[in-house]
């Protein structure tokens, strides 16, 4: 039998089965989503375009999502694409999800309005599209988060974190309030990317001070050299030269993205875990506390 008619066939059922699967996840996610649309309708009207999922993966994609109040208190929220990538439907309390939410539109009238006006201060008048990301896996009471939010023409912050003895009641989800000091901190990072926020907020400040941006800049950055040189006569303190090391480094960081504000990264890795009341008790001295978590910057 002829070897490339028996490939014709193979693959063509291949590509019949996927197809025929597809539309089959398709129709049953459709019908979930529908059925829960029906049970938000009292708070929020949900309306979609096209909806489709992935027989291998799972991923479940929405396009031209439109979240409008039930009440009408505000304009309509649209978002160009919904994507799931992973979402544990086994359990009370998932134990993993990874979802994205692209191209979220938001009018900047619609925002709280003293926000609103700082924005439009600084050249932002037409709607923002905003974009989120989260990700995580909750195993044996351990939360490895990632979160990411960007805003176009404004910047990017990343965050990920692990934290240990993180118990989650889904029946009474207000004790976390009161558990919070006890969650162990094992690492963490956040990132910021510019893209352009800073430099407006930079422009506008050296207007109002009726200097240039450079020496803004430079001004800046001489208060943050003063603040660490105080912190390290202050007697009170008693900083080791490792404490000292790790606040310059941060210095040297900040000036970094001050003069040139691409991005900056702070990245957390305590020799041991350390709980977030720990953390608490020292935020009121930066040096300690970045010695505390082990702090690195990079700018």
């Amino acid at each position: 039998m002829n070897i490339k008619l028996i490939s014709g066939v193979v693959i063509a059922g291949l590509a019949v089965s996927y197809v025929g699967g597809k539309l089959y996840m398709t129709d049953k996610i459709e019908k979930q989503l529908d059925a829960k649309i029906i049970e938000m309708q009292p708070m929020v009207d949900v309306k979609y375009g096209d909806l489709s999922v992935e027989p291998n993966t799972q991923k479940i994609q929405l396009h031209n999502v439109v979240l409008t109040p039930a009440d009408g208190s505000a304009k309509p929220i649209t978002i160009n694409e919904i994507t799931v990538n992973e979402l544990d439907t086994t359990a009370e309390f998932p134990t993993a999800l990874d979802l994205a939410l692209n191209g979220i539109s938001i009018s900047i009238d619609d925002i709280e309005p003293q926000t609103a006006a700082q924005l439009k201060e600084l050249g932002y008048s037409e709607d923002m599209l905003i974009s989120l990301s989260t990700k995580y896996t909750y195993v044996n009471n351990v939360m490895d988060l990632q979160f990411g939010l960007s805003a176009q023409d404004i910047g990017k912050m990343e965050y990920s974190l692990n934290l240990a003895n993180f118990e989650f009641d889904p029946e009474q989800p207000v004790a976390l309030l009161f558990a919070y000091p006890n969650f162990q901190l094992n690492a963490a990072e956040f990132t910021y990317t510019d893209n352009s926020f800073v430099e407006r907020l930079f422009k506008q400040e050296a207007q109002t001070s009726d200097i240039s941006v450079e020496e803004l800049k430079q001004r800046i950055s001489d208060q943050i050299n003063t603040l660490l040189a105080a912190d390290i006569e202050n007697e009170n303190n008693k900083l080791s030269d490792e404490q000292i090391k790790l606040a310059g480094n941060a210095t040297e960081a900040f000036i970094k993205f001050i003069n040139d504000p691409k991005s900056i990264t702070i990245s957390v890795n305590p020799e041991q875990a350390v709980t977030l009341g720990e953390i608490t008790q020292q935020q009121n001295d930066p040096a300690k506390l970045i010695s505390l978590l082990n702090m690195a910057f990079k700018a």
